[in-house]
C-alpha cells in the first residue's frame, strides 16, 4: 500500500475512534509525528479536504443521527461530542445542514450525512516537496469502438444504479458475441457543458469482425497525448478521489488539458473484478 494511502486510512480510523473528544489538528498530527502544517497538507491531497472539515463533519453527522431519537437533547449531543457550547454546535449544524438542530429534530428531513472517507489506493508521492498524485503522460493510437450510451446526474441517487446497470448488461451480452474483444471494457465520461452534474458515459469494446451497427453506438478514441492514473478500488469511490485528485495533479505539475471531445477515459482489464485495477486517461497538450 502507498504510504500516503496507509498513512491517511489509519488517520480516519483514529478519527472515527476518537469522535467524541475534541480531536484538534495539532493534536491529531501530534499522533502521527507530523507537524500540523505538513500533516494537513497530507490529509488534504488525499482526501480532498482539510482535516478541520472532516472532522466537524463527521461530529455533525452523528449528531444529526443522535438527534433523530427524539430522547437525545441537543445540549447533551453538543457536549457529548466536545463542542464549546450548545449555541457554538447549533451555528455548526446549521451552517453544514442548512437547518437548526431544532428544528431538525422536530420535521426529521432527509439530510445527506458526511459519511467516513474512503481512501482510494493510489500512487501519492512527493513532488518538489509536495504529496501529489503519481501519473505519467503516454501516447495513445486512434481506437474505434462499439457499445452503449447513458445519460445521468450524479446528484441523483440512482446514477450508480444506471451506470452499474448498463456497463454489466453491455459486457454480459458482448461476451456472447464472436464479434467483440472483451479483454478490455472502455468507459468514456464527457461533462454535458452545464455545471449541474450532467454527464454522457460511453461504455465500448474493440471489434474483431464486422458488427451490426444499428445495435450499438459507435465512439472513437483520437490519437493524442494522455495522462495516465492507475487506481484500485470500486470505480465509484475512484470517481470521488480522482475528481480532487486530478485538479490538484494539473495545478502542481502544471500541465494543461486537452479537450479533444473526451473528458475522461477508463480502462477496465477483464480480471477487474479481482483486481479492481483501473487505468484512467485525460487528453492533454502534447509535452515540449
Amino acid at each position: 500500500m502507498n504510504f500516503y494511502v496507509g498513512l491517511m486510512t489509519n488517520v480516519v480510523g483514529f478519527i472515527e475512534n476518537n469522535i467524541q473528544q475534541p480531536l484538534s489538528l495539532d493534536e491529531v498530527a501530534s499522533e502521527f509525528s507530523f507537524s500540523a502544517f505538513h500533516f494537513n497538507r497530507i490529509f488534504r491531497t488525499v482526501t480532498g479536504q482539510t482535516l478541520k472539515q472532516y472532522i466537524l463533519g463527521r461530529k455533525l453527522s452523528l449528531a444529526m443521527e443522535r438527534l433523530g431519537g427524539q430522547a437525545n437533547s441537543i445540549t447533551a449531543v453538543a457536549y457529548d461530542l466536545g463542542f464549546q457550547s450548545p449555541e457554538v454546535f447549533s451555528r455548526a449544524f446549521k451552517k453544514q445542514f442548512g437547518i437548526s438542530p431544532h428544528l431538525y429534530q422536530k420535521t426529521q428531513p432527509r439530510i445527506d450525512p458526511v459519511r467516513k472517507a474512503v481512501i482510494v489506493e493510489r500512487d501519492i508521492v512527493n513532488y518538489q516537496g509536495r504529496p501529489a498524485l503519481k501519473g505519467s503522460l503516454v501516447p495513445l493510437d486512434e481506437c474505434a469502438l462499439k457499445g452503449v450510451g447513458v445519460q445521468v446526474n450524479v446528484n441523483q441517487p440512482e446514477f450508480e444504479t444506471r451506470l452499474r446497470s448498463a456497463s454489466e448488461t453491455f459486457y454480459s451480452k458482448a461476451c456472447q458475441l464472436p464479434q467483440f474483444n472483451t479483454d478490455t471494457l472502455y468507459a468514456l465520461v464527457n461533462c454535458l457543458g452545464e455545471d449541474d452534474g450532467n454527464y454522457q458515459v460511453f461504455y465500448g469494446l474493440k471489434t474483431v469482425a464486422p458488427l451490426d451497427t444499428g445495435s450499438y453506438l459507435s465512439r472513437t478514441i483520437l490519437q493524442g497525448w494522455y495522462a495516465r492514473f492507475l487506481y484500485s478500488g470500486d470505480m465509484f469511490d475512484v470517481r470521488l478521489s480522482f475528481i480532487n485528485d486530478l485538479y490538484h495533479w494539473v495545478m502542481v505539475r502544471e500541465i494543461e488539458l486537452e479537450n479533444n471531445g473526451i473528458g475522461m477515459l477508463n480502462l477496465f482489464q477483464s480480471d477487474y473484478p479481482q483486481t479492481r485495477q483501473v487505468e484512467i486517461f485525460v487528453p492533454v497538450k502534447s509535452p515540449a
